[in-house]
């Protein structure tokens, strides 16, 4: 069986988009009582590290690179806002230079030397000239720069929540690997329950023949059937190290650890909430929907600091600092302090296409928000669905294994009495096994829906088993 999260967002960046676990069985001893622990044939070792779905948990964020990536976005978003502040805060910096030139006094305005025309200009110099100052600058009007400082700041809210939203998807991810070693487990202790049981047929068949109740055929059928438990157990343990192996990839940790699940998979019942409040509340809580919102505002902000590079920049700037031939010759103290204002006239069409390009990037992060909104009501719908179709799976799971194991214990009785032959007994067995089967993955969709549905509403990271 395979159970699949239905999480993905469109118009939302690939790391937000949750990878689909195929649970090929989950865990559930068959007829063992619903909230009963299910135990597992793993050995216990002094260098197993046995991990509670909490400890996977924590050790998932900690180790996983997708998180760190997420680090990693945030700060980039931090430093272009603080280099957006910077420029409308004050600046000071410091010049100096050192110069040898000579002038033409002509071209500074100087009037010709004598009467007649010149053909050679008047040169002053070779001279010395050094100047130092310390000048300030600081912006007094400029409403472009402001709104795309608030757009900044949008960008880092969006980077943050993008961050929690990778968190819940990695939460998601882990708890379905989690489920899917724990169905894994199970199916490796029932496969050695019916291996157990199929050598007690063949041992039963083989007295029965001794006593001549039963003949050679009954005893290679129930060889047939060991043989085929025995390579059932052998897949069982293959699948339980493939989906060992996925966990260790989720979780960050070598493929050589050696690890075991602490909390084995037991049903328990879910209270689904009504549509209505269901979806308001992953509404209220999706990290995936507060990046969209932040991501819209930040583009609003961009828009209207688009349209505002119309308006009038006004600065001030002040120096201060000796000005002389050299550093220590004919130095005086120099001083100068302005305001400027700068209005664009004619930009060629920049700011129009600046604009533009601000209002198209509006209108798409609108609709990645709508269509996020509907993909989240149908995550919350499709969620509910799923537990509510696996709750009644693991009552009919249950029923059917009961009837089985009930036929199982007749048949082997005619068979003990000589009634039948034991293709009754091998039929029943196979009927007591599917339904086993079948409850184990009964159990296990339940659980992932439970999972599924917390992941729905914005809260995987407070699933419990």
């Amino acid at each position: 069986m395979k159970l699949r999260r239905h999480l993905a967002v469109a118009g939302v960046p690939a790391a937000l988009l949750l990878a689909s676990l195929s649970l090929t069985g989950v865990s559930a001893l068959a007829g063992t009582p619903a909230g009963m622990p299910v135990p597992t044939a793993m050995p216990a070792a002094a260098d197993v590290q046995r991990l509670t779905l909490e400890q996977a948990l924590a050790l998932a964020e900690e180790r996983n690179l997708q998180i760190e990536l997420s680090g990693e976005q945030i700060d980039v978003a931090r430093s272009a806002l603080a280099e957006m502040r910077g420029a409308l805060g004050p600046n000071v910096r410091l010049t100096a230079s050192q110069s040898n030139q000579t002038v033409n006094l002509v071209a500074q305005g100087f009037p010709k030397p004598g009467a007649g025309p010149s053909l050679f200009p008047v040169l002053d110099g070779p001279f010395n000239a050094f100047d130092a100052r310390l000048v300030f600058s600081q912006s007094i009007f400029d409403a472009s720069r402001s709104h795309q400082v608030h757009a900044s700041e949008r960008q880092v809210a969006e980077a943050e929540h993008q961050r929690a939203a990778t968190a819940e998807q990695l939460a998601s991810a882990v708890e379905l690997a989690y489920i899917a070693v724990q169905q894994q487990v199970a199916e490796v202790d029932a496969a050695e329950g019916n291996l157990k049981l199929s050598h007690e047929l063949l041992t039963q068949a083989q007295d029965q023949r001794k006593a001549g109740i039963a003949t050679g055929v009954d005893v290679a059928r129930a060889e047939t059937r060991v043989a085929q438990d025995e390579y059932a157990l052998t897949a069982a343990h293959n699948a339980r190290g493939q989906g060992l192996l996925r966990l260790k990839r989720l979780l960050g940790l070598p493929a050589a650890t050696a690890i075991e699940l602490a909390s084995p998979l037991a049903y328990q019942e879910r209270t689904a909430p009504t549509a209505e409040a269901a979806v308001a509340r992953a509404e209220a809580e999706r990290q995936e929907l507060r990046m969209l919102d932040e991501r819209v505002a930040a583009a609003e902000e961009s828009l209207v600091a688009a349209g505002d590079q119309r308006l009038p920049v006004v600065s001030v700037q002040a120096g201060l600092g000796p000005s002389g031939s050299t550093p220590t010759q004919t130095v005086y103290l120099t001083r100068s302090i302005g305001v400027g204002v700068s209005v664009p006239l004619f930009t060629s069409g920049q700011i129009d296409a600046q604009r533009d390009r601000a209002s198209s990037a509006l209108r798409t992060a609108r609709l990645q928000r709508e269509d996020a909104r509907r993909q989240v009501e149908e995550d919350v719908h499709l969620a509910l669905l799923s537990l509510a179709t696996a709750t009644e799976q693991v009552v009919a799971a249950r029923t059917s294994l009961a009837l089985g194991e009930r036929l199982l214990d007749l048949s082997r009785d005619r068979f003990v009495q000589g009634v039948a032959d034991n293709l009754e007994v091998l039929d029943a067995l196979n009927a007591t096994t599917t339904a086993r089967s079948r409850l184990i993955d009964a159990i296990a969709a339940h659980t992932a829906a439970r999972a599924n549905l917390d992941a729905a509403l914005g809260t995987a990271r407070s699933f419990n088993l």
